[in-house]
């Protein structure tokens, strides 16, 4: 066999190789971007432009947001034992919103599941638009609001944005919350 040939011959299996490469390290590199909470109990994915925020709440776990704050999320935790269930915490936390902004909108809640290395864990999800109003300015937002349960702890999670919700921002947020990986 000429060497011609051979080159075309390992061709295939080579490029294969370089495919199943650029593969494995882009997906490795990709687990090295996720941000890790409470201890490494809850972790997620950042999208790009996205920086940790100090937020003054004492019980605010983390806390991201876009370099411009126009959309930001953050993680609270509490004992399953003290805080009811995640219906009871997405009620009190509309309930709140209803006292604190001018609620114009609330989505019906939908369950489903946060991944988890050994298994899933129930999770509740709604949406709330509403008036916020900071000094002199109002603000038209859109949150999001996930309450997970992990065994003997609760975490919400809202991330929130400006209305009109732009879709690129929309999106972020909900490949964000599809990114969470939570353990007991």
């Amino acid at each position: 066999m000429r060497s011609e040939q051979r080159l075309f011959t390992t061709s295939p299996l080579f490029l294969r190789g370089l495919v199943i490469a650029i593969f494995l390290t882009t997906g490795l590199a990709r687990a090295a971007d996720r941000a890790l909470i409470d201890e490494g109990r809850v972790s997620l994915v950042v999208p790009d432009g996205w920086e940790k925020t100090e937020l003054n709440a004492p019980d605010v776990l983390a806390g991201y947001a876009t370099q411009d704050n126009r959309s930001s999320v953050f993680f609270r935790a509490m004992s399953l034992e003290s805080s009811g269930g995640m219906q009871d915490i997405l009620d009190a936390t509309i309930t709140n919103y209803e006292a604190t902004f001018k609620v114009k909108e609330v989505s019906k809640a939908k369950t489903g599941d946060v991944a988890g290395p050994e298994r899933k864990w129930p999770g509740i999800f709604t949406t709330v638009e509403a008036s916020v109003v900071k000094g002199d300015e109002t603000f038209e937002m859109k949150f999001y609001l996930l309450v997970f349960e992990t065994g003997p702890r609760l975490y919400l999670m809202q991330a929130s944005t400006t209305l009109p919700v732009r879709e690129a921002r929309e999106r972020q947020i909900y490949e964000l919350i599809r990114s969470l990986v939570a353990k007991e």
